[in-house]
């Protein structure tokens, strides 16, 4: 675990516990050996309007659910989903984002999650893309820490699809200096949505709708927007695939509301 505290600097309040996936693109270690990635910009930024200090954490993605289960962190960004609502309370959207499915760019066309059948399928290990994908018994899932490590092994043939959020595909590809014409979106699985969620039991506490009216602001003056989709972590040329379909370029239209 690594963590860095980000907030204003003159004296403040013991600083709130963000829990924070350590899966690229999303949160990592930097050349510099400290924290980086769009969730950790994000808490960075939402300090910055909270006017709150915020220690954010890297963990691997079940354990920023544990976590904020237990009360260990007070807030956490993840995927909306029932399991989701049981660990915490939303305090709003913070991102929406698309889910694809890659394949090698040689492998057969594609026209739903169950032409997947037999076939060794990677994800990103926590990861919640919808019932039809997270329950489906006609392929084999195969949990990865991250989706470099998916595109990795899916480049060795050690996979034959690998899904993950657009973001999170782009992002390895760049890292992992892998060429986009060897592989190809076989489909696009759903859309999912991201949420900033606090313990059930700090739901009461001072700060809470200190951060909540922050993130609002932060969704309607287009920060966040900017943040995810138009930031400088990979160049835009590295995702994109035939008939010009490239990743991670524009919000996906949503599906889900609270």
């Amino acid at each position: 675990m690594l963590s860095v505290s980000i907030g204003v600097a003159h004296a403040q309040p013991e600083p709130l516990q963000a829990g924070t996936a350590d899966v690229p693109p999303w949160g990592l270690i930097g050349d510099s050996g400290e924290p980086q990635g769009l969730l950790v910009e994000f808490q960075a930024l939402l300090a910055e309007r909270a006017g709150l200090p915020v220690t954010s954490k890297l963990l691997p993605y079940p354990r920023v659910i544990r976590d904020l289960a237990m009360g260990n962190a007070d807030m956490g960004v993840m995927f909306v989903s029932p399991s989701a609502e049981e660990v915490g309370f939303s305090l709003g959207e913070v991102v929406t984002i698309g889910v694809v499915a890659l394949v090698p760019a040689s492998a057969g066309e594609f026209t739903g999650l169950d032409d997947f059948a037999g076939l060794r399928v990677g994800f990103v290990r926590g990861s919640k893309y919808g019932a039809q994908f997270d329950n489906n018994p006609r392929f084999e899932r195969i949990g990865v820490h991250s989706a470099d490590q998916g595109l990795q092994m899916l480049s060795m043939g050690r996979l034959d699809v690998m899904v993950a959020t657009e973001q999170a595909l782009a992002f390895g590809l760049y890292r992992k200096q892998l060429e986009s014409s060897l592989f190809k979106v076989a489909l696009s699985v759903g859309v999912t949505r991201a949420d900033l969620y606090v313990n059930h039991e700090k739901l009461t506490a001072p700060w809470v709708p200190q951060v909540r009216n922050a993130l609002t602001a932060l969704r309607a003056d287009g920060s966040l927007h900017r943040l995810f989709y138009q930031h400088d972590m990979w160049p835009r040329s590295k995702a994109c695939f035939e008939r010009g379909r490239c990743l991670a370029t524009q919000a996906p239209v949503k599906t889900q509301e609270k």
